[in-house]
């Protein structure tokens, strides 16, 4: 089976996300795949049908006229015994109507279909519910979406692009009864009109997700980052609270992010490749924000034929290599301000952005690509004029 499988999107997308955020700062990448519990249950499930008219009737002779036998109920509606004997076994059958002949009663589900004239039918119905693997709480409806793909114990165990982490916490049934009783439930996809859960059984399952550890400029200062099949535009909330008490991962991210030999080993063999050296590499800060910083002649505007050339729209995007995350760079500011331009060309696209959309994007790649002033929507159409693309010049 291949690895390609595995993969959730390409991790561009998500550092593209990271990107766009202020104050934030990739440091690595990791694949790792949460553990989670499937839970298989039993529900009952209440089904909605139309009444048949014996069936309507019959309701109502108990119900309305108080009847208690079957003979009452014959002579009434003027249909044989037989006839009612059919319908009464019926009724009992789906919950409608309890009790022995002289002592018909219908049931509190009967009385209510007899009201709003509509058969319920109670029905067992089974589904399966996602918890995570360190605090056993449900996982939201997101996870569920198509695209969204959980492994099995076998199928995890037969990658090896995403590392396995162990649950922290065993499985608890309490944990569907407290789910049951919330008024947001359809929220964890437990839909509200499925009652009476049992568990059946659970099993141990596995989420695959990118985790990128960040360096911040707000109080926090580090964050896990998690993005997974189910939004590639944002990290994960759910997952994001969760990963602040996993331990054991946090440790395993800190340990990865101190391997400084290892990080000059393997880039190093990267660069030379490329025809670069160690010394485009630079350490931003102390939380050692790694950047590849190449000459203006490294980001031609045109075609990129050379090893180790980026097109000009990459300055101040990310690269993967080895899990490490590197911010393509340019000291010049010049060459900074114009593939800003260009990134701002390939957002507006060959029609045109809102002027409001535009206005935020500018700021946005301004403040990345550290100018001295933002650029305005007139320095686009200026340049869209002098480069002869888009449409801002016209």
């Amino acid at each position: 089976m291949s690895q390609r499988e595995f993969e959730i999107y390409p991790v561009d997308r998500a550092l593209d996300a990271i990107a766009d955020l202020p104050g934030i700062r990739p440091l690595q990448v990791h694949r790792v795949a949460v553990p989670l519990y499937v839970a298989h249950l039993s529900a009952t499930v209440t089904a909605r049908d139309s009444f048949d008219l014996l069936d309507k009737y019959v309701g109502l002779a108990i119900a309305d006229a108080e009847f208690r036998s079957l003979a009452e109920i014959s002579d009434y509606l003027g249909i044989t015994p037989d006839i009612v004997h059919r319908v009464l076994r019926f009724l009992g059958e789906i919950g409608h109507v309890t009790g022995t002949d002289g002592a018909l009663e219908l049931t509190a589900l009967g009385l209510r279909a007899v009201r709003e004239e509509t058969r319920y039918t109670p029905k067992e119905d089974r589904l399966k519910l996602y918890f995570d693997g360190v605090r056993c709480s449900p996982l939201p409806e997101r996870f569920y979406r198509r695209g969204v793909r959980v492994l099995d114990h076998d199928s995890a165990r037969a990658q090896h692009e995403f590392t396995l982490f162990q649950p922290a916490t065993g499985f608890r049934n309490d944990a569907v009864t407290a789910l049951a009783v919330r008024r947001d439930r359809a929220d964890y996809n437990l839909p509200d009109e499925h009652e009476n859960l049992r568990v059946v059984d659970n099993e141990i399952a596995f989420l695959p997700c990118y985790v990128i550890p960040a360096v911040t400029t707000d109080v926090r200062g580090y964050r896990l980052l998690p993005f997974t099949a189910a939004d590639a535009t944002a990290s994960d909330p759910y997952l994001e609270d969760l990963f602040r008490s996993w331990t054991d991962l946090n440790e395993t991210m800190i340990t990865e992010r101190n391997s400084e030999v290892r990080m000059r080993d393997e880039l190093g063999k990267w660069l030379i490749d490329r025809n670069l050296s160690v010394n485009n590499l630079s350490q931003v800060g102390a939380e050692s924000f790694l950047r590849l910083t190449l000459p203006r002649n490294h980001y031609p505007a045109g075609d990129v034929p050379a090893k180790g050339t980026y097109a000009l729209h990459r300055v101040g995007s990310y690269l993967t290599q080895h899990g490490f995350v590197l911010q393509l760079w340019c000291n010049d500011i010049k060459t900074r301000r114009n593939a800003a331009l260009e990134r701002a060309l390939l957002y507006d696209g060959e029609g045109r952005r809102a002027d409001e959309d535009l206005t935020v994007f500018l700021g946005q790649i301004s403040a990345r690509l550290e100018l001295d002033t933002f650029l305005t929507i007139a320095d686009l159409a200026a340049y869209s004029r002098r480069t002869g693309r888009g449409t801002r010049g016209l």
